[in-house]
């Protein structure tokens, strides 16, 4: 650190140099810290994870500190490249970094982490020994679901069953909420409205939603109601949207037309011939 001494207002002489600088050389060895840091992993190849190391003050001489990594979740060879050395700092420098190379791959796992140890400083002191270093997992499974197509039959209930898949089983649970909305179909009438949530445990690729589909013996167009996928956790949504058919099993209906009869009496329009017109089932 430095102060200053002012020279000023002199008497019977003139000040040729009026300011002299005081520097006070700092005695007490620096702190040696290092962070901690967290780095996406990748699919393939490596990424450097990168921790900073930093002297809390400079230091008229060289500060030297080993280091090494050691496993915590993460297992080197396998998540990470372990690394080793001694890391020096040029007098007036105090921070320099250390590069660890994290592992790409695709397997899904939690978040794992290593660590970085100082120890054996010169000229110096470490304060903070460790730093940790998180690999982010980013192999995440994506969610679709399936379309079907169903006969609703004349009465009773039906099944609309939807298969939910995962490209890839996960280490963690995953969910996903859905939840059943309109097409040409109407719930209440076609089908019965159906939410929640749906949960794959660990290891798990395949799960079902079922919807009810109401029969009835009504002619009708087939119709279509659907099933959407949202708020997924531990994943992404590939395909949020499942579509079901409601095939019409009830044939056209049939025609006739009554015979009539009536008495011829005298003429005039209360005397007209009156046919029924039936069908033989409903229609839509």
């Amino acid at each position: 650190e430095t102060f200053f001494v002012n020279l000023f207002n002199p008497t019977n002489l003139p000040i040729a140099r009026a300011q002299a600088k005081g520097t006070i050389f700092n005695d007490d060895p620096p702190c040696i810290y290092i962070s901690n840091t967290q780095v996406v992993e990748g699919d393939v190849g490596s990424t450097n994870a990168v921790f900073n190391i930093w002297l809390t003050s400079t230091n008229e001489l060289e500060v030297s500190v080993d280091y090494a990594t050691a496993d915590g979740s993460a297992q080197a060879g396998l998540d990470y490249v372990a690394q080793s050395g001694r890391l020096t700092f040029p007098v007036g420098t105090t921070n320099l970094t250390i590069t660890v190379p994290v592992l790409g791959d695709t397997v899904i796992e939690t978040n794992e982490y290593f660590r970085v140890l100082l120890s054996n400083p010169t000229n110096g002191s470490v304060c903070g020994a460790e730093g940790r270093g998180t690999i982010l997992d980013d192999d995440q499974p994506a969610i679709s679901i399936s379309d079907v197509s169903v006969v609703e039959g004349n009465s009773g209930n039906t099944n609309a069953t939807f298969t939910v898949t995962l490209t890839r089983s996960n280490v963690q649970p995953v969910t996903v909420a859905f939840t059943t909305t309109n097409g040409t179909a109407t719930s209440g009438t076609d089908y019965t409205s159906k939410s929640g949530t749906l949960t794959f445990p660990p290891g798990v690729t395949i799960s079902n939603i079922s919807v009810t589909v109401k029969g009835d013996s009504v002619y009708e167009p087939d119709e279509t109601f659907f099933v959407l996928l949202s708020n997924p956790t531990n994943a992404t949504l590939a395909k949020p949207q499942g579509q079901a058919t409601i095939l019409n099993d009830d044939p056209f209906p049939q025609i006739s037309v009554g015979d009539a009869m009536v008495t011829e009496g005298q003429a005039g329009p209360q005397y007209a011939a009156n046919f029924s017109m039936t069908l033989s089932s409903p229609s839509s």
